[in-house]
């Protein structure tokens, strides 16, 4: 049977473990923003939507982080499926703004007629 100490103590180490995921957290959501900003770059310079979904182009990173998964002895199941949720989050992105840029774009070409 558990005694009131091993209790809190494996209280206090989940509390630890909680604490140090919600700082991985922050790195994470720093390294997001990082890969926003390049999307943010990379997209203008897309022709049309298939250049953004790039499914040849998604491979390659899926395969990409499996592998860097794998060599870390981290599961390459779970990082990839952690990466297709964040591209198609990426892509969702990437096209709502160049829907926004060419708006912009016939506002601008109409302001100048």
């Amino acid at each position: 049977m558990e005694t009131h100490d091993q209790h809190r103590s494996m209280s206090c180490q989940l509390d630890d473990i909680r604490t140090a995921i919600d700082e991985i957290d922050e790195e994470i959501v720093a390294l997001i923003w990082r890969r926003e900003r390049l999307v943010r770059l990379a997209g203008p310079l897309k022709d049309n939507d298939a250049q953004v979904k790039a499914p040849e182009r998604v491979e390659e990173v899926l395969e990409h982080v499996r592998t860097a998964a794998g060599a870390q002895d981290g599961d390459p199941t779970v990082v990839e499926a952690t990466y297709r949720a964040m591209i198609n989050a990426f892509i969702d992105y990437e096209l709502k703004v160049r829907r926004q840029a060419e708006t912009q774009a016939k506002l601008d070409a109409f302001a100048r007629s």
